[in-house]
């Protein structure tokens, strides 16, 4: 009978991919080890952080460089060949030998080896009490990533910061680029604006002006101009940005007027006025006034 023991530190054909299954340690590391341990996986609410020998990556690449390599326990409990109801559970190697698990509290709390039925970790466990993790390689997952050295888990952090730097540097361009445009277009808006605003006031002046000639000047004849101011009151609901040629007022014999951007030619809309058009886009508008 195959046991997963078999498995390991020699190629093995899983989800139709060739791979290389090492011993990792689940749980912590022992202090005098750790430089020489590398995390494969990271802590979950059921299982501690995963750690495989840096020198058990570099010795399976030696001899299976085309290989990616993976670590025993972390590719066991994905696959859900380990139970976390089971305190104590063993990967035998020989009758004595072996790798355990250990479980407590529906999660893996640590693992390790034992030799001749011995456990370093705990005089109390026994080998009697223990459950062989049982599988075939049908049943094994694989982990999104491979085992990998730590050099280079630290040079795709690197990657992965100045990836990082990059979008941000991109994302402040791209704000900076999206202000100055809007400044710019508003900047325009305004302009345009305050413009139309300039014009319509000389207009209103103009004719505040003529409103206040009228009232200190004797008239023998008190002036009707209602006609051409609604007229004029047309042309400016039409027409918001009219403008006017001078300073002007009602007691003139014809009131003109221009406007821009108007493609269609303001006489077939108004017959009473007379038009001209200027090559630049401007129609000068003209109509009489009543005094005529």
């Amino acid at each position: 009978m195959v046991q997963l023991a078999d498995y390991l530190k020699r190629p093995v054909t899983v989800q139709g991919k060739e791979v290389i299954l090492v011993p990792d340690l689940v749980g912590p590391v022992p202090i005098s080890e750790q430089h020489q341990y590398v995390e494969s996986a990271p802590a979950t609410n059921t299982c501690p952080a995963i750690h495989v020998r840096e020198s058990d990556i570099e010795e399976m690449r030696e001899r299976y460089p085309d290989h990616p390599v993976y670590g025993m326990w972390n590719v066991f409990i994905l696959s859900g060949l380990v139970t976390f109801k089971r305190t104590l559970q063993v990967v035998p190697v020989t009758a004595d030998d072996g790798y355990y698990i250990h479980c407590d509290l529906g999660r893996a709390e640590y693992s390790g080896i034992y030799e001749a039925g011995f456990f370093a970790a705990d005089a109390g466990f026994s080998l009697e009490e223990a459950q062989e993790v049982e599988g075939d390689l049908d049943q094994l997952v694989l982990p999104d990533k491979e085992a990998k050295l730590a050099s280079e888990l630290q040079f795709e952090r690197h990657m992965a910061l100045r990836q990082a730097w990059s979008y941000l540097a991109l994302t402040v361009v791209i704000v900076i680029a999206v202000a100055f445009s809007t400044d710019f277009v508003l900047g325009h808006f305004y302009d345009r604006e305050n413009q139309k605003i300039k014009s319509k006031t000389a207009m209103l002046e103009d004719l505040q002006s003529g409103l206040a000639k009228l009232q200190t000047t004797r008239l023998t004849e008190v002036p009707n101009n209602e006609q051409a101011i609604e007229q004029l009151a047309a042309l400016w609901a039409v027409y918001p940005n009219l403008e006017t040629e001078s300073s002007q007022s009602f007691s003139n014999r014809v009131i003109s007027l221009q406007v821009k951007g108007v493609s269609q030619d303001p006489a077939e809309r108004f017959s009473w006025l007379d038009t001209k058009y200027d090559p630049n886009g401007i129609w000068t508008l003209q109509f009489k006034t009543k005094g005529s």
